[in-house]
């Protein structure tokens, strides 16, 4: 049961990415209608892509993890490891301010189900190797004592969790109709800074651990 709360909890963290949350949300707002089949789109390539890139990992923890870990913990590695952290704590020190506006954002010219699968997947593959929760969670299902069939029944459901919370604004918006656009726009701003100011704070966090480790390993 601890591990399922974890679980919970992790994918409600993952939910307040810019991809999961953010980009939806400007889909919606930039127009002020839903469009149910381009944001179908959207999600499914998005969720497909976490949960396909989930089995990757898994596979990579069972059947790699000999010869991967040999070759992680050689000494050109540790260097990689210790100029990747350092570029990642650089990129969450001196990357630009959130706070500033960036101006009107024009909404997009085109909601093809090409292109919302295009932006989903760009979105999900963007942000995945900076969603410490995402990769975490990955962690803990590969740690469970249970079959293949109940740790992709898990990780399919910790996708469709990340997504929920855009969800249910959007069926919100789209219920409420012209009262809740008002609404909806004045939140975005908030959420799209907090969603990059996180991601500032992972990549430094990641980068210090990063660094350190590598640091610690050549020194050794």
């Amino acid at each position: 049961m601890g591990d399922l709360l974890a679980l919970l909890g992790l994918a409600l963290l993952d939910s307040m990415s810019l991809g999961t949350l953010v980009i939806p949300l400007v889909l919606v707002i930039s127009r002020r209608r839903v469009d149910a089949v381009p944001l179908f789109f959207y999600f499914a390539a998005a969720v497909l892509l976490y949960f396909f890139l989930g089995i990757a990992i898994a596979l990579g923890f069972d059947l790699l993890s000999d010869v991967a870990g040999g070759i992680w913990d050689s000494e050109p590695a540790q260097w990689f490891k210790v100029v990747a952290g350092l570029g990642l704590l650089a990129y969450g020190i001196f990357a630009p301010d959130p706070v500033k506006r960036e101006g009107h954002r024009a909404p997009p010219r085109s909601l093809h189900p090409g292109a919302m699968v295009a932006l989903g997947a760009g979105a999900a593959l963007t942000e995945a190797a900076t969603m410490v929760p995402y990769l975490a969670a990955n962690g803990i299902i590969t740690s469970m004592d249970i079959g293949w069939s109940l740790r992709l029944a898990l990780l399919a459901a910790y996708c469709v969790v990340m997504i929920l919370p855009a969800l249910v604004l959007i069926v919100a918006a789209a219920l409420a109709g012209q009262r809740i656009w008002p609404r909806l726009e004045r939140i975005v701003p908030t959420l799209e800074r907090e969603a990059k100011v996180t991601l500032l704070w992972i990549a430094a966090i990641v980068g210090v651990w990063m660094a350190g480790s590598g640091l610690s390993a050549v020194m050794n």
